[in-house]
């Protein structure tokens, strides 16, 4: 029954021309003339497609059109850019915090000598009151110093 069978004698056929074109392209491959000629074909093709950048290149400086370099450049220094900009904020916000703590600082500063000033505008009115009083107690012992020189001049003048 398989002798018969069209799709097995097809199945066959296949087979060999598979094989047979198999055997071609692993000689062709190897074969040293074949590698030669795909070895200049790609030196030209190199050659040619470096031509075609420079004269790409050419055409897009003459046109005023920016190249894949020049965009490189622009990206890397947009990127540069970006974070020279991140160490200025830094910078910037450890500044802001200096300036706080030194505000803080200058502000318990100030808030201290308003104190002491306070203090030292009672204690100078303390002082004064004593002052006053002092000179009262003067004026009072001196009034007592004149009245017991009267009284002891008195009996000296009484018994002369």
């Amino acid at each position: 029954m398989s002798e018969n069978n069209p799709y097995d004698s097809i199945k066959q056929v296949s087979e060999m021309w598979e094989k047979g074109l198999n055997g071609l392209l692993f000689q062709s491959l190897d074969s040293n003339p074949l590698i030669q000629m795909t070895k200049i074909g790609i030196e030209a093709n190199s050659r040619y497609i470096e031509m075609l950048k420079r004269n790409r290149e050419l055409m897009a400086n003459y046109m005023n059109l920016p190249t894949k370099n020049d965009i490189a450049n622009a990206v890397k220094q947009t990127i540069q850019a970006e974070e020279k900009i991140d160490i200025l904020e830094e910078q910037i916000w450890n500044l802001q915090e200096g300036f706080t703590l030194a505000t803080e600082a200058q502000n318990k500063m100030i808030g201290e000598l308003i104190d002491f000033t306070k203090h030292l505008h009672s204690e100078w009115q303390k002082a004064t009151q004593e002052l006053a009083q002092l000179t009262e107690m003067k004026k009072e012992l001196e009034e007592m110093k004149e009245l017991l020189q009267k009284e002891k001049k008195e009996p000296v003048m009484a018994a002369k």
